[in-house]
């Protein structure tokens, strides 16, 4: 994705620069110096190198170096996946300060699932409510949304910032 990204930047930016330059034929400007058309042709460079630059600086800085924190958290594997997850398909009933969701339908997960006294009776709390759903699966949330590893990632994840400020 990196990748694209730089490869997409490249291309905006030569575009940019030859509409700029005429497609390399650029008139000089009556009048203009052959150090001035220099001095614009170096600016077009130094602003396409800006662009590409600071992107891919940024996308360092929250690369994945910072992939497995949340909330003063650090984050498995597993959770680092649940979150990917949650943040897919929950984030959008459920308010979760770690995805920054704020969802009305379900539950604050924040205030709901701290009250339990461990991470393991967390974690069991999440993966019952999202493999039976509640209200029997006759509630807003169904049962079975993930199954499996996922429904695990997602509860071990959930279990892990739930209630972290």
């Amino acid at each position: 994705m990196v990748i694209a990204f730089i490869i997409f930047c490249a291309v905006v930016g030569a575009a940019i620069y030859l509409v700029v330059i005429g497609g390399g034929r650029r008139q000089p400007i009556p009048g203009e110096s052959r150090i001035g058309g220099g001095l614009i042709t170096l600016f077009v460079v130094i602003t396409f190198a800006f662009g590409l630059i600071v992107p891919l600086l940024i996308m360092e800085h929250n690369g994945e170096s910072h992939a497995s924190a949340a909330v003063g958290v650090h984050l498995t594997k597993g959770e680092v996946k649940g979150r990917e997850l949650f943040a897919t398909s929950c984030a959008v009933c459920h308010t979760l300060k770690a995805t920054s969701s704020v969802g009305a339908i379900g539950p604050n997960l924040d205030k709901r699932v701290p009250q339990e006294p461990n991470v393991s009776a967390r974690r069991a709390l999440v993966l019952s409510a999202i493999e039976e759903g509640r209200a029997r699966g006759a509630g807003n949330m169904p049962a079975k949304l993930y199954e499996g590893p996922e429904a695990e990632d997602i509860a071990d994840f959930v279990a892990a910032v739930a209630g972290h400020h």
